[in-house]
């Protein structure tokens, strides 16, 4: 019987999955923990109606911007509170990869706890904000 190859397989010799291009700085990206307790306290205080959301569109990715302000919106226009700036009291973070950070921060609003979520990842040479949840 002959050593020969399926076409399939000889395919599969070929075709590799496709890398992902990231432009890192040469010391590698600088360390996410104070930027995800900017972007939670910062997100926090846009709810309140303490901030703009245009302060975090550097931060975030689009669709996290728009939801964010869609969210924002809807808050405003259901009554202003008395609002000061959000202080975080915790956070934790994880590197599944090392070019993903995911993190979970907790921040004391007016007058309670919210926790709030974040996922880094780098985008052209920057942490960006691809996934954020406040609870």
């Amino acid at each position: 019987m002959p050593d020969t190859l399926s076409a399939t397989e000889a395919r599969a010799d070929f075709v590799h999955a496709p890398t992902r291009r990231v432009k890192v700085a040469p010391g590698g990206p600088p360390d996410p923990t104070p930027i995800v307790r900017a972007i939670a306290a910062a997100a926090v205080e846009v709810l309140n109606g303490h901030r703009s959301v245009r302060q975090l569109q550097r931060w975030l990715a689009p669709h996290i911007y728009m939801a964010l302000a869609q969210r924002a919106g809807i808050a405003s226009r259901c009554g202003k509170r008395i609002s000061l700036p959000a202080r975080v009291i915790s956070s934790r973070t994880c590197f599944p990869t090392p070019l993903v950070c995911e993190a979970a921060v907790v921040v004391w609003d007016v007058n309670r706890p919210r926790a709030c979520t974040v996922r880094l990842e780098i985008h052209r040479g920057r942490w960006r904000a691809n996934a954020l949840d406040v609870i």
